[in-house]
């Protein structure tokens, strides 16, 4: 209540009792912190610490093998910009997935990856959910324990027990209660445009673009609602907007760019899932959110779920819908809530519910497919609702020992379910049972086939009966297969062909065969050279005239290339080559008229050819793999690649992140700088 005195308003005491002592020194942050890294620690104990517990599915083959070679490559003073070991040879950094460009993945790369280090990038992150979480409750609840309540429900949840094996998504999706948090407050004070900055480029450097989408999806929603709620200065939010968009553009330039010429060049490339959405939210799997086991994910019985078992398991506790349903009856802080439960779940439903197709027409939303993966957003606004529950009851009954039961009932519940006996948190056996042993078989089988310094092993697939399916990085064995959604379309192209027209794999130079149907392993005898001139050059205008050839193509005597000229006499040239580096080929030839040879190495841009000095055009030969043209006479050839974008992103992102850290440092260093509402 208030009085009017001296025509100002004054509060009047308030009736409530005073907070206990005790309680108002376990609610400070500095404690509120340190009790969300114990209970991150306690909830993550297992996969940490216990010898049967492993990291599992694409947590090590698209986070482990790639990381682990990174780090090893890294020790020995390399930048690995192409790896030969998968997919016959890759644009390896390229590939935003690795996570090379992260800040938080630094500290692990420079200790070692290990399976258990992937545990603690997950750890990590979940605590920085939590903590994310707990800012943003506490800024839009104005209760300390419903914002405690806030970070638990989210970074606690069965979203992140489900995305446990995605280490991609995990990461991005626990960067988002931070992202809005440092939205909220740069719209109401300049001095938070740099946090936010940080925040936006470092979500979008984990390296899963269709979460950092969701994301500032997500953000815009949030700020739209929380500039009709606080009537706010509209130039504020569309600054706070601008920063974000010009963050994540700019600080992770390193990786965009050479990630959308990999995107460009890969299977991916002009994917349009406006209408194909691929796994959407049933209604079934709502009932997750309170029934861990409705879909028998978590056993004894068989899954009956939708076909991803990693992205239908919701459950975020008994608790949650009851406190949400008390937080719908909060004031303002309802609103939050809602602003990102409704229309996430909406889109989640995918192009039956009508939002997903809408919202399709907006730039990058067209290339995500599986709408279900949106629903972090949704757990996010439940999460709020919940918080503001606790606020509400906390705001009727003081007593200390309210939310104090809460947290330990909600608590040894999340536990339970989502950790201690949910087997998508993590495997219930070691990782050398898992995986270890059988790569060591399989390292061991085709170690007499390996010695070569240009071996290349066929598979008509990745298996996981020959440990990671990106376990070729692991073992440096050159392979013709691999893992990854962004393969690029060219060679996955040749390989299709390849499984009908055997004799593609002798113009990829394959030094052995797995034929996993037999279970039988063998050298192929009729391999052509890495480095090879065929008989004859024909010549084709476009990629499609090129992959409709391959049918029928006998790489021994013909090479087909586009843009180019014909060759009916190419042959008789003879290399020998001096130098391999993966990346790198020195070869000395002789010949006596201009020839073109064929390099069985994938055809990206960055390759870079050049006889004696003088630079020559690298063309696609035979759709999937790269040519040269060389004068005739003896010479030395040098192939190398050099990545086009890389230097051009790398600069964007250095001055971006000069700029705002001194941006950042600049603003907390004003002593007149706005306090925050």
């Amino acid at each position: 209540m208030a009085s009017r005195k001296r025509g100002r308003v004054e509060e009047k005491p308030s009736t409530a009792p005073a907070e206990s002592p005790w309680w108002e020194q376990l609610a400070q942050p500095r404690i509120i912190f340190g009790g969300l890294a114990l209970a991150v620690l306690l909830f993550y104990y297992q996969p940490l610490f216990s010898s049967a517990a492993s990291i599992q599915w694409d947590a090590v083959d698209v986070q482990y093998s790639p990381q682990k070679y990174l780090a090893e490559q890294l020790h020995a003073g390399k930048a690995p910009f192409w790896a030969p070991y998968v997919f016959s040879g890759a644009p390896f950094l390229a590939d935003p997935q690795v996570g090379a460009w992260y800040p938080l993945n630094w500290p692990f790369f420079l200790m070692g990856i290990t399976p258990r280090a992937i545990e603690w990038q997950l750890a990590l992150h979940a605590l920085l959910a939590a903590i994310g979480g707990y800012l943003l409750g506490r800024d839009l609840l104005r209760s300390r324990a419903g914002a405690v309540f806030t970070g638990v429900f989210f970074a606690f949840s069965g979203l992140f027990a489900e995305t446990s094996s995605h280490v991609g998504p995990f990461q991005a999706t626990a960067w988002l209660p931070l992202l809005l948090w440092a939205g909220h407050r740069a719209a109401r004070s300049r001095r938070w445009l740099p946090v936010l900055a940080v925040a936006a480029g470092c979500l979008v450097l984990t390296g899963h673009f269709q979460t950092a989408l969701y994301s500032f999806f997500a953000l815009t929603i949030f700020l739209a609602v929380d500039f009709a709620i606080a009537r706010g200065v509209l130039g504020r939010y569309v600054a706070a907007l601008g920063v974000a968009t010009l963050a994540a553009a700019t600080l992770p330039a390193v990786m965009v760019l050479p990630g959308l010429e990999l995107t460009a060049e890969s299977i991916r490339a002009g994917a349009d899932y406006s209408r194909d959405a691929g796994a959407a939210l049933v209604p079934g799997a709502l009932a997750t959110l309170v029934s861990p086991n409705h879909y028998d994910a978590l056993g004894p019985n068989a899954y009956s779920g939708p076909q991803d078992i990693t992205q239908f398991y919701l459950y975020m506790g008994l608790l949650l819908l009851p406190l949400a349903v008390v937080g719908l009856m909060t004031g303002r802080s309802r609103w939050y809530g809602l602003a990102l439960v409704i229309p996430a779940a909406w889109y989640a439903f995918g192009p039956a519910a009508g939002l997903y197709s809408a919202i399709a027409i907006l730039p990058g939303f067209h290339s995500v497919r599986a709408p279900i993966q949106m629903w972090f957003v949704a757990a996010l606004g439940l999460a709020l609702l919940a918080g503001a529950g606790v606020g509400w009851v906390r705001a009727r009954w003081r007593s200390p020992w309210i939310p104090l039961v809460l947290i330990a009932v909600a608590g040894c519940d999340l536990y339970y379910w989502n950790m201690s006996d949910n087997p998508l948190a993590f495997a219930r056996a070691s990782f050398q049972d898992l995986y270890g042993a059988n790569q060591d078989r399989f390292v061991s089988v085709v170690a007499p086939l390996t010695r070569y310094p240009m071996h290349r092993i066929y598979m008509p697939f990745a298996s996981a009966a020959l440990g990671p399916l990106n376990g070729t990085l692991d073992s440096r064995i050159e392979a013709t297969y691999g893992y990854n959604p962004l393969e690029l379309a060219r060679y996955h192209k040749y390989m299709e062909a390849a499984a009908s027209n055997a004799k593609l794999l002798n113009g990829l130079s394959v030094t052995a065969i797995i034929d996993p149907t037999k279970g039988s392993l063998q050298a192929n005898g009729d391999r052509l050279p890495r480095i090879f001139a065929p008989e004859r050059v024909t010549a084709v205008r476009t990629k499609e005239e090129a992959a409709a050839r391959l049918a029928a193509l006998d790489p021994a005597k013909e090479a087909v290339v586009e843009g180019g000229s014909e060759i009916a006499q190419n042959g008789g040239a003879t290399v020998q080559i001096t130098a391999y580096e993966g990346d790198l080929y020195r070869a000395k030839y002789q010949a006596t008229h201009p020839t073109l040879l064929r390099i069985a190495t994938p055809y990206f841009p960055g390759w870079l050819a050049e006889v004696d000095g003088r630079a020559l055009p690298v063309v696609p030969v035979d759709l999937a793999l790269m040519g040269v043209v060389v004068p005739e006479g003896s010479h030395e050839l040098v192939v190398r690649y050099r990545p086009t974008n890389f230097m051009a992103g790398a600069a964007i992102s250095a001055v971006a992140w000069v700029a705002v850290m001194v941006w950042l440092w600049w603003g907390f260093r004003r002593r007149h700088a706005a306090p925050v509402e």
